[in-house]
């Protein structure tokens, strides 16, 4: 019997979804490509795993979450078909994949995918949090004080 390890799923996607974001210099790219990798787990389950695939090529003027469809169809590739090389789920071949695939086996793949979405949306709040600025915060609430004095 194979021994699952829940944290499978959570180290794929954060090395993956990691290296698009290190790849990526400019900040105003890491916004966009932070609210795609958030928005994967609604759009799936809205629309499905078939019609995020379609999205891919009609993403072509926004590079950015472009990037995101395609490290999400790589690291869901990596998941669910580790010994498969080349990995079936990039590219166009990743569309005859899934439109291939038994009604089962595409609930399943769906299943899987809702749960890797979820992980892009944890791992991008986490990669591409930006610090907090105090906003005129007062920082000496260390000192004492008195009323009445």
């Amino acid at each position: 019997m194979a021994n699952y390890d829940p944290r499978k799923n959570s180290i794929k996607v954060y090395q993956n979804l990691k290296t698009v974001k290190d790849s990526t210099q400019d900040a105003k790219h890491h916004d966009e490509q932070k609210s795609q990798a958030v928005e994967l787990y609604t759009y799936i389950a809205t629309w499905g795993l078939m019609r995020l695939k379609g999205e891919d090529p009609a993403l072509v003027n926004q590079i950015q979450k472009q990037k995101i469809v395609r490290c999400f169809f790589q690291t869901l590739g990596e998941l669910v078909y580790p010994n498969t090389q080349p990995n079936p789920l990039i590219g166009m071949e990743g569309m005859r994949k899934i439109i291939g695939l038994s009604a089962s086996e595409y609930l399943g793949l769906t299943g899987v995918a809702l749960q890797v979405a979820r992980e892009f949306s944890f791992w991008a709040e986490a990669l591409y949090a930006k610090p907090k600025s105090n906003n005129g915060v007062n920082q000496t609430t260390n000192q004492a004080t008195t009323v009445g004095s």
